[in-house]
């Protein structure tokens, strides 16, 4: 699956959702354990419907909220990795394409889910499905962070306690 080209750097998708910030935080634990670089991406569309930042303003001012987005975002997730090499890219284009481009050449290709839901699996999940399909480094998903709605009972199905630690 990987070539011998392959670089010693993670890449993870941040789309702002619970599932990415526990990608990111996965994906840097990762990074630092196997001495990598982390590129952090976020991919947008300049579309006003499907994307706020692009909502009355240029390529290149909505390319900077999302830049600034994304800072923003991963600092919160990334304030106990001092000293990760870190690096931000908020390229414009199909999240799924892009991720994939984006990630050849890496050791792997981190992603966030982002639960279950038609619209959201239409909308979301296809990103996940078009990177496993092709991606040419491993892929690796990570669930959202579990929560249950207040005052509202759920069922456990499975429990399994996570550590993180090397995938290998």
């Amino acid at each position: 699956m990987t070539d011998s080209a392959t670089e010693n750097r993670i890449v993870v998708g941040m789309d702002g959702s619970a599932g990415s910030a526990a990608a990111v935080r996965w994906a840097a634990d990762q990074a630092v354990r196997q001495g990598a670089a982390l590129q952090v991406v976020n991919v947008w569309i300049h579309d006003s419907m499907l994307d706020d930042a692009s909502a009355g303003r240029t390529v290149a001012e909505a390319r900077d909220v999302h830049s600034k987005a994304l800072e923003a975002a991963t600092s919160k997730v990334l304030d106990t990795h001092e000293g990760l090499d870190i690096t931000y890219d908020v390229p414009q284009g199909d999240p799924g394409e892009t991720l994939v481009e984006r990630s050849k050449g890496a050791a792997m290709l981190v992603l966030g889910s982002h639960g279950t839901g038609k619209l959201r699996e239409l909308l979301v999940g296809s990103v996940c499905k078009t990177a496993l399909r092709h991606a040419t480094c491993p892929v690796v998903v990570i669930p959202p962070p579990a929560s249950a709605p207040e005052g509202r009972l759920g069922r456990l199905l499975n429990s399994v306690a996570y550590e993180p630690g090397p995938i290998l």
